[in-house]
């Protein structure tokens, strides 16, 4: 009796290694999730061979199962939590491979439209997140500027106060895009690569590719906070417009020419003047702006137009001012004291 258990043991092991190896498909199903079921998104990683599977979007209160199967089968293996009702929001969760659903669900507590979830088929492991709304995005690398670092000691390096911040979308605020002038500058390191930042600094929110020198014509998806410093790379000199998706984690690259098209215009760089004093921010800019400050959740807190206007914080933290004249726009993040 001993001898059929280890056998039945080997025989899981071997069925848990395959499956993981093989699978190039999963799904969602539970009452958690809207439709009943949903096929998760294949990302590429670092592993040759291997994928991850990743999730973004809404979700209901409930159970949700990740499974190989779109419909309960006889074949289907269930990525179940090693912990009964591991809620789906987790920083790193082990799973393990079922041929049942029992004991498999994963637990939804509250309806929200920014659920964001990988299935790490590598490393045996879920992690989960209720997405953080970006405010800013930053393209940094060697061919955005020419000369970076020039007379200091880090002459040719990447200097952030050299990136050029996206423009962020108004229909929809996850989405970032950039038009300008790309080239390879001989003078810095690295000359043809760039990367993305989330903010005006090197961390905490950083965007690579999967590989080193993926060409930003054929880039599809984004390596959130990737853990080997890769960028994207440009083949020619030129004009290029650059479109992320934060949320979704997604980025596309079109290559406009030598000469900028009739009709396009590169993205601005919004030049001003930000005062905090006590809970009054203070806004002066050379053209006339329409400013709006706006709390971190995304509601508008005030709003006013000049070249020279005064906001009001209602109360002391963190807030977005935003400042735009219709062709052109940036935003900064606020601290009132």
């Amino acid at each position: 009796m001993k001898r059929h258990y280890i056998l039945y043991f080997l025989l899981c092991c071997l069925l848990s290694i395959s499956t993981a190896s093989a699978q190039t498909r999963l799904y969602i199903r539970g009452s958690a999730v809207p439709g009943g079921v949903q096929q998760l998104t294949r990302f590429s990683t670092k592993v040759s061979g291997q994928y991850t599977f990743k999730f973004h979007g809404k979700l209901l209160p409930g159970d949700l199962y990740i499974t190989t199967t779109d419909t309960p089968k006889s074949s289907s293996r269930y990525y179940a939590p090693k912990l009964v009702d591991t809620n789906i929001v987790t920083e790193k969760a082990d799973y393990s491979l079922k041929a049942d659903s029992v004991g498999a669900e994963w637990a939804v507590l509250f309806e929200a439209d920014n659920y964001r979830f990988t299935v790490d088929v590598t490393n045996k492991q879920v992690s989960g997140e209720l997405f953080v709304q970006w405010y800013e995005a930053w393209i940094c690398g060697g061919c955005v500027e020419d000369e970076q670092g020039k007379g200091t000691d880090q002459e040719g390096h990447w200097q952030i106060a050299s990136g050029k911040q996206m423009e962020q979308s108004w229909e929809d605020r996850n989405v970032f895009e950039w038009t300008g002038l790309l080239k390879g500058y001989s003078y810095n390191v690295e000359p043809k690569r760039f990367k993305i930042n989330g903010q005006y600094g090197w961390s905490p929110k950083v965007l690579h590719p999967f590989a080193q020198d993926t060409s930003i014509l054929t880039a599809k998806q984004v390596w959130y906070n990737g853990s080997d410093d890769y960028k994207w790379r440009i083949i020619n000199d030129g004009y290029y417009r650059i479109r992320i998706n934060v949320f979704e984690e997604t980025i596309e690259g079109e290559y406009l020419g030598t000469e900028l098209p009739d009709g396009v215009r590169v993205t601005p760089e919004v030049e001003a003047d930000i005062r905090v004093e006590g809970r009054e921010i203070k806004f002066h800019a050379d053209n006339a702006m329409t400013v709006r400050l706006f709390s971190v959740d995304g509601s508008q807190q005030a709003a006013t137009s000049g070249t020279d206007v005064t906001l009001i914080a209602p109360e002391r933290g963190i807030y977005i001012l935003s400042a735009t004249n219709g062709q052109q726009g940036t935003t900064w993040k606020i601290l009132v004291e």
